[in-house]
């Protein structure tokens, strides 16, 4: 995931087209936006305790697991979705402003 996160920040001051149409099968923006969200924050803590010893990718697949089941979704389903929206930079650009929101709404909370 950390090394899709540059190319999606130079996608997003992409120009922007017409949203396409979302296919049904494609999981909604608000839904990817929390799965995302806690896959950059499961990155971060998969980072943190790779510096204790742990391994990282280990621990971020487990991480990732527990991602999916609380949000009741298959890693295939998340990865369908994931590959609609690097497909259609539009929609892509939406996804990671809304991200990027939720991100910097959650530090707020924590800051408080």
């Amino acid at each position: 995931m950390k090394r899709y996160i540059p190319l999606l920040l130079i996608l997003i001051g992409a120009c922007k087209p017409d949203m396409p149409k979302m296919p049904a099968d494609i999981l909604p923006l608000t839904k990817m936006k929390m799965i995302l969200a806690d896959m950059h924050i499961a990155d971060a803590v998969a980072e943190t305790k790779a510096k204790g010893g742990a391994n990282e990718g280990e621990v971020t697949r487990a991480l990732y697991a527990q991602i999916y089941k609380n949000n009741g979704i298959t890693e295939d389903q998340f990865k369908q979705s994931y590959q609609f929206y690097l497909a259609h930079p539009a929609w892509q650009n939406k996804l990671y402003e809304e991200i990027l929101t939720e991100l910097s709404k959650r530090e707020s909370d924590v800051s408080k």
